[in-house]
Order: C-alpha cells, then structure tokens, then sequence
C-alpha cells in the first residue's frame, strides 16, 4: 500500500474564467502552486479550447494520483443550474487522463478549520501561512468590505480544499506557528 506521504494530489479551485492549483506530496508538503486564466477575449468554444489546453497541461506536468476539486457553486442559465465552463473541463480532462476526481464541499472545507478557529477566507489564508510558510509571500492584503477579492486568493482556496481532502481522509495536520 502506498503511504500517504509519498502520494501527490492536485487540488484545484474553478471560477468562472480562471482555476487555481495546488500540489501536494502527503498532507504536509506543498510542491507548487498557482493559476491560470483564460483570456477575456477569448469566448465560446475559442475559450473552451484555452481552457482545456491549460488544464490539461497543468494535470500533466503534475501527474498526481488524484485530483481533489471542490464541489462547484450553482450557476444559473437558461436551462437551468449547471457548473461552470472550467469546472466541467477539469473534470472531464481529468476523467480523459484516468485520473480519479474526488470532490469536497465548501462546508467540508469550513469544517476543516473549525479546529484551528478559521471562519473567514482571510482567517483561513493566514492559517494556511502557518501551515505551509512558503506561501507567506502569496498572502493577500487585508481585504476592505467595498473591495473586490484579491485575484490570488484562488490559490489559497486551492490549498484550503486540498487541506479539506486530507483532513477527510484522518491525516491530521500539526497547529499552525
């Protein structure tokens, strides 16, 4: 049986245009990370392609066991409630690559830091730098209400479901410094 430290999950966060990433060997070391956006210029199956280009190529140059996606928030359209364009297309390169897909939700990913006392996205990004010190430098400003989110924050939300993931799965993580 292969131990929990030598596997390498891929934890990924879709938004409508853009995903972040995260890729762990076991639950206490980080790899790398990142994200990657399609270009707004770019739409309909123009952008679809990007899309898939990018997100294979990050599952590739990868190469995990398992790809750790969080569950998609409801989108609505015309025909009613479906997942995003990204979302979609990682699952399905994943699947097309024989990846396993497992899913967390984002009360599984709030749960995950109940423990530490994470409630909000900042609490839980500033937990995350105790945890993994070399994202220290990605930590986004403090975010005033009027403000929108800071686009690095996806990678930090990458992190928070690949953290879920393990904390899932029994590994349990030291305390944050």
């Amino acid at each position: 049986m292969t131990k929990p430290e030598t596997l390498h999950i891929l934890a990924i966060e879709a938004r409508r245009s853009r995903y972040g990433y995260a890729l762990f060997e076991g639950p206490k070391r980080l790899l790398d990370w990142g994200g990657s956006a399609v270009p707004a210029e770019l739409t309909g199956k123009a952008a679809m392609e990007a899309a898939r280009k990018r997100i294979t190529s990050t599952l590739r140059r990868c190469h995990p066991v398992v790809a750790v996606v969080r569950r998609p928030r409801k989108m609505r359209n015309e025909k009613g409630m479906l997942p995003g364009p990204i979302w979609r297309t990682i699952v399905a390169e994943a699947t097309a690559l024989s990846i396993p897909v497992y899913y967390v939700s984002g009360v599984e990913v709030r749960d995950a830091f109940r423990l530490f006392r994470g409630g909000t996205k900042e609490q839980i990004a500033e937990l995350l730098v105790g945890i993994f010190p070399e994202l220290l430098r990605r930590l986004p400003p403090k975010r005033k209400k009027w403000q929108p989110e800071y686009r690095g924050m996806i990678v930090f939300d990458a992190v928070a479901a690949g953290f879920a993931y393990w904390h899932r799965n029994g590994t349990l993580f030291p305390p944050p410094e």
